[in-house]
């Protein structure tokens, strides 16, 4: 399990979101997150940006090491100023090798996508899995990772990750990633739970998902607040309020500021979409293999 992040907004230093916030990604939840199970998420790092100014890619840095220790993320973190974020830190899977490029997030063109959680039984599926990727999405998987195949599966619907892809582009492949998920899941006979937190940007919005293939328990959590303008004075991070379509949104595997009342918890299994207007939109996702008879129960 781990935690990520992901903000769309005016241009804000990357210190304001991953180090000065009381509960940040950085500084509190690599060593001590609150909503999980596992505390700890010290193998490995990675953020990723775009500075729309210069061209629409995302410059990526990963670590093998624990983010808390890393003083090049810290520096860097001073000097980073964009209006997209995106940054994860790892807790590796019980038998994932700490690797850089096991650690989040992945890219592929103009796309970086990251995960929190843990694909079940992905050892049975892996192979028939890659039978059916593309070209493109084959050759984008460098790792070992679960997360970074099923990113596999999401970029075997983009038509081009090096072009442009609308947000809608983004929501249609993560359904559909999701979908041949749900046919591997059956063509495998798999029986142990998944739990399927993934973000995807295209550099101007985010799609995000809150999803367990177990209907008894709640998903990895997921959190989301909007508003006018984020910032951080002093030590006190915050989003200001606005009167209507908010012009920055952030979403959280935790909660990082000190005023939880700004947060808003993302609902079980569903499909979250933050448009290039920063306009936010949620999809209902029901897959068939929660009501298959499973093993008990992961707690994440």
């Amino acid at each position: 399990m781990c935690r990520f992040l992901a903000y769309s907004g005016d241009p804000v230093l990357a210190e304001d979101l991953l180090y000065n916030p009381r509960f940040s990604l950085i500084v509190a939840q690599s060593m001590q997150a609150e909503e999980m199970s596992v505390a700890v998420n010290g193998d490995g790092f990675g953020i990723a940006w775009y500075q729309p100014e210069l061209d629409e890619f995302p410059c990526v840095f990963r670590s093998i090491k624990p983010a808390w220790s890393d003083m090049n993320l810290k520096n860097l973190s001073k000097k980073i100023h964009s209006p997209m974020f995106i940054a994860h830190v790892r807790a590796a899977s019980p038998g994932s090798s700490v690797e850089e490029v096991n650690s989040h997030p992945f890219q592929c063109g103009k796309l970086v996508f990251m995960h929190n959680g843990m694909v079940g039984e992905f050892n049975k599926i892996r192979r028939p899995l890659l039978r059916r990727l593309n070209d493109v999405a084959y050759e984008a998987i460098l790792g070992s990772t679960d997360s970074e195949h099923m990113f596999g599966l999401f970029l075997n619907h983009i038509e081009d990750p090096f072009g442009e892809v609308s947000t809608d582009e983004l929501a249609y492949a993560m359904n559909k990633m999701l979908d041949d998920y749900c046919e591997l899941y059956m063509e495998c006979g798999l029986k142990k739970h998944s739990y399927l937190n993934f973000c995807v940007s295209n550099g101007k919005s985010i799609v995000a998902t809150r999803y367990t293939t177990n209907p008894l328990v709640q998903p990895s959590t997921l959190y989301y607040m909007y508003g006018s303008k984020y910032h951080c004075n002093d030590g006190n991070c915050q989003m200001e309020p606005s009167g209507s379509r908010p012009d920055a949104v952030i979403i959280a595997s935790e909660p990082f500021t000190t005023r939880r009342s700004d947060w808003m918890k993302v609902e079980r299994n569903v499909l979250m979409i933050i448009d290039e207007n920063k306009n936010i939109k949620f999809q209902s996702l029901r897959l068939p293999v929660e009501d298959l008879e499973q093993e008990p129960a992961y707690t994440p």
